[in-house]
């Protein structure tokens, strides 16, 4: 089921309605109702592959505490559902010519690379003790079906979520209103900034070669703002659905373009799996305690890992490690950096400037990440530095253009407030206004993505960029 879609929406609707007209037990029975439901809608074989992974981890998790194999236990778990998860992406990659020409389709599994990482975890956390196993499968099936976050995450732990789910929340005004607005913010997002972008980004990232100089450039940071605009905006609209039913989704995105290094980059970006990552892959291997070589190997490893979680092809990898590389190296000169500053009198470039340096590393990551492969990325790039006249085609028109520095402007404004804001949250400061002011602005808002967002006819809405992953 599409999430940008009125059948969507009238699902939500349903949805949160009869979860606040039924007794508090049974609310969490109609979360799994409603979860199983939206899943089958998108292809019913899929839910195969989410069943698969549900009754393996739950099987595992129930033995792993009543066997002195408990070792083998989990690995036979993890291999079957990353295995998975791995040999479904790795596959059309290797057989990318019969793809290519038609002859292969291959089923990819709805929101398969989050969910397999979130029964991961679920089984590890068992397997450490730090959580008992679920009784319950019908529990545990809600926590890994879960349809606001079940198709593109957060990718979430089961001591967070599990309590949330597993107790039926009282109807709130405050919910309910918080909710819907970080939905339609997270509308805004996604229809009138990265799908505008997404115009002009796929027009010169689907034809390589065309276009240089100017375009390469604008098209790579348009990119980078557009897949911030369509995942933010896809977890707004999750989380806010969430919070309509009262339960309190993890925050996966923390102004991660405001960055000034790329450490920060991820500790801001894609928090979820970072966090992942780190406390099930990086800890494991012996994170930063066996010395500075081990770490950045480590390290590597990590971002390694995360690119290939991205998708099976040599420039995700070379994103991957790009990230890696640019991590340990800040780490490993921050003391020749800090002393070459020390003797030309300042502690450190101002914040402003690292900001931007690190916005280009961002952006350039990323042009490698959009490029069809590697080898187009690497041309794209040459070209544009061979060819950089300092022309600008005319690739979109003057008022998609106009609309989409418009929509980018106001999501800036909004994120340099949030930023700014010592305590509490932007929508706390508009629920401080007047009720008609305050009204007006949801409004607007809701005007400017019925009026302005890309859809209808000589639009095609595009799909949310992470469900690709």
């Amino acid at each position: 089921m599409d999430l940008i879609s009125l059948g969507f929406l009238l699902f939500a609707a349903v949805t949160v309605t009869v979860y606040y007209a039924l007794p508090l037990r049974l609310r969490p029975v109609w979360l799994l109702a409603a979860s199983v439901f939206f899943y089958l809608r998108a292809d019913p074989r899929c839910g195969l592959f989410l069943l698969f992974s549900i009754l393996s981890c739950y099987a595992a998790a129930l033995l792993i505490p009543k066997t002195k194999h408990r070792k083998v236990l989990l690995f036979l778990a993890l291999a079957l559902n990353l295995g998975l998860m791995a040999a479904l992406k790795l596959l059309p990659w290797l057989m990318a010519q019969a793809v290519e020409s038609g002859r292969l389709r291959l089923l990819y599994p709805l929101g398969l690379s989050f969910y397999s990482l979130q029964a991961a975890g679920y089984v590890i956390d068992v397997y450490r003790g730090k959580i008992e196993p679920e009784r319950e499968l019908w529990r545990f099936a809600l926590f890994m079906s879960f349809f606001p976050i079940v198709s593109q995450g957060p990718i979430s732990r089961y001591d967070q979520l599990a309590p949330e789910l597993n107790t039926g929340h009282a109807i709130s005004a405050k919910n309910l209103s918080r909710g819907a607005q970080l939905a339609l913010w997270g509308y805004f997002k996604k229809l009138v900034v990265a799908d505008r972008a997404g115009l002009l980004v796929d027009l010169v990232y689907d034809t390589p070669g065309q276009y240089a100089g100017l375009a390469v450039c604008l098209a790579a940071t348009l990119y980078t703002l557009q897949l911030y605009a369509d995942f933010s905006g896809c977890v707004d609209i999750c989380r806010g659905l969430a919070r309509m039913l009262g339960i309190e989704v993890t925050e996966n995105f923390r102004r991660p373009l405001f960055s000034a290094s790329i450490a920060e980059f991820w500790r801001r970006w894609h928090i979820s799996l970072g966090a992942w990552l780190r406390d099930y892959l990086y800890f494991p291997l012996g994170g930063s305690r066996k010395g500075r070589t081990r770490k950045a190997l480590n390290t590597l490893a990590v971002f390694a890992a995360s690119g290939l979680w991205h998708g099976a092809g040599l420039n995700f990898l070379f994103w991957g490690l790009f990230n890696g590389f640019c991590i340990v190296l800040g780490g490993e000169t921050v003391k020749a950096r800090d002393a070459f500053w020390l003797k030309c009198g300042a502690k450190k470039p101002p914040r402003f400037l690292r900001q931007l340096g690190c916005f280009f590393l961002v952006v350039l990551g990323f042009h490698f990440f959009r490029a069809p492969g590697l080898s187009a990325g690497v041309r794209m790039a040459l070209d544009a530095l061979h060819r950089f006249d300092g022309s600008l085609p005319e690739l979109l028109d003057l008022k998609d253009m106009a609309v989409l520095w418009l929509g980018l402007g106001l999501m800036l404004l909004v994120s340099v407030l949030t930023e700014r804001m010592e305590t509490g949250c932007l929508l706390d400061r508009i629920a401080a206004l007047k009720l008609p002011l305050r009204w007006a602005l949801w409004l607007c808002l809701l005007l400017t993505v019925l009026i302005f967002g890309v859809y209808g006819p000589g639009y095609d809405k595009a799909q949310f960029i992470y469900m690709g992953f």
